[in-house]
């Protein structure tokens, strides 16, 4: 990653997926899934001709949360203190924080921005929260 936050992890951050995307709202399988890294936009599975030279990021939907393969993400950022989840067979990270019922802190390792219960050896529960850790110029 560098010392410079990339463009794109702010993008992944705010835009909005799996909503209809404009320009083909009269088309099936219009919900925009996928983020172009390059363009740092959303786009859906019919945006794709026109960013096919450009790198893309699946954005995948597991209990209304946005989440991203592990295999995907980890040749983009380090994700070793990001606690994964296996869904599907596959292990994914959600992008941001989930809200959290209760607050209960026993012993363990808990998320160093959102205090959310974790497993060793792991600190970030999600990619918003490592990367509220960082300090980037």
């Amino acid at each position: 990653m560098g010392n410079r936050k990339p463009a794109w992890l702010d993008a992944l951050y705010v835009q909005q997926f799996f909503t209809p995307c404009s320009t083909h709202e009269n088309s099936k399988k219009n919900e925009k899934n996928v983020l172009c890294l390059d363009c740092c936009i959303s786009i859906c599975p019919h945006c794709w001709h026109a960013h096919r030279f450009h790198r893309l990021l699946q954005v995948r939907r597991y209990v209304y949360h946005d989440v991203v393969r592990l295999e995907d993400l980890e040749n983009l950022i380090d994700c070793s203190a990001i606690q994964a989840y296996t869904i599907n067979s596959a292990k994914v990270l959600f992008i941001k924080k989930r809200p959290q019922n209760r607050q209960f802190k026993g012993a363990g390792n808990y998320c160093t921005s959102c205090d959310r219960s974790l497993q060793e050896p792991f600190i970030h529960c999600s990619l918003g929260c490592k990367v509220i850790q960082f300090q980037f110029p």
